[in-house]
């Protein structure tokens, strides 16, 4: 009697089956990559619109110094008085308000509160939004407007 004996086995689609598993691997790697480019982008994204709502609520309080700057625009008449101002561009509104007094140390010397709220509209809903106060002293002797003091909402 002759024995045969098969040292080898047939191992079709054992090479197959490697590369479907490596593929697999590669795949499931570049998803993670993908996912986390996604969380990036979003973060890159929701900075600038902080940054463009940030700049929109620093332009309103340049608003208020010009307005300040010119005797016209703000009535000095009355303690408390205010005045509302408001732009809109590229989804960036801004509303102004300015609030105006007589400092009690000096009649000449005027100290108006001033709110700046921007915020971006997206998709017609507000998604970002930066507030700022001020107080603005105007001196008519020397003709001089500045900022006392800026503060963020906290």
């Amino acid at each position: 009697m002759r024995r045969t004996c098969q040292t080898t086995r047939s191992r079709k689609g054992m090479a197959m089956l490697m590369v479907l598993f490596i593929v697999m691997a590669i795949a499931i790697i570049a998803s993670g990559f993908i996912a986390r480019s996604d969380v990036a982008l979003a973060c890159g994204r929701n900075f600038n619109v902080h940054n463009e709502v940030d700049y929109a609520a620093w332009g309103g309080l340049e608003v208020a110094w010009a307005l300040v700057q010119d005797a016209n625009s703000i009535p000095y008449t009355a303690s408390g008085q205010s005045a509302d101002w408001g732009a809109e561009s590229n989804n960036l509104k801004y509303n102004l308000t300015i609030s105006s007094g007589v400092a009690t140390i000096d009649p000449n010397v005027y100290i108006h509160e001033v709110t700046c709220q921007a915020y971006k509209l997206i998709n017609g809903q507000q998604q970002a939004a930066s507030i700022l106060y001020g107080d603005l002293i105007h001196d008519t002797r020397y003709g001089t407007v500045r900022y006392l003091s800026i503060r963020r909402q906290e």
